[in-house]
């Protein structure tokens, strides 16, 4: 079984988390642009939806999807990255590089339909062993998430906020 928009969401993702990674360049902002990004966190959500909203059209494959199936695609990956983003590291890490490997499996799915379309052996076969990752990717950050907000509802179960929790604060405590 394929899932639709498979290599869309998979490319979504991995756009999202590069381009969040990139945050390091911030600072070529203007000041106010990063007072703004750096204090406020529906800003902050807010560029992340768009981000994604963007690198799904723009990295969408030949046939052009409607606006609003790329809206809902946003809005998946967005959900799922709000999982992914409250995860121990260790499941970060194991997400991450099924991500990858998920991703290097869908240039070789684009190559095979293109270079090779008779193939339908090795089309399937690579179909099959990206959606098994990707259904193992989901269980994983389902996994991983369930555990950390266990472990952070323990540790701050006093004054604990699951809006903080989902969304973030400013400053993690373990960065000061």
């Amino acid at each position: 079984m394929y899932l639709p928009h498979q290599n869309e969401l998979v490319k979504g993702i991995f756009l999202l988390i590069l381009a969040i990674s990139g945050n390091f360049v911030a600072e070529t902002l203007g000041c106010k642009t990063q007072k703004l990004l750096s204090e406020n966190m529906y800003a902050k959500h807010a560029i992340i939806i768009l981000i994604l909203y963007f690198a799904i059209g723009f990295t969408s494959s030949d046939d052009m999807m409607h606006p609003f199936e790329v809206g809902k695609l946003t809005l998946s990956i967005y959900f799922l990255f709000l999982l992914f983003a409250r995860m121990d590291m260790t499941f970060t890490i194991i997400t991450f590089t099924l991500l990858a490997i998920t991703y290097v499996l869908s240039t070789f799915g684009a190559y095979y339909k293109s270079a090779t379309p008779k193939e339908t052996e090795k089309i399937k076969m690579v179909e099959t062993v990206q959606n098994g990752l990707l259904m193992t990717i989901i269980g994983t950050i389902l996994v991983g998430f369930v555990i950390y907000y266990k472990k952070k509802y323990d540790e701050y179960h006093k004054t604990w906020s699951f809006f903080n929790f989902i969304f973030g604060v400013n400053k993690c405590k373990s960065l000061n």
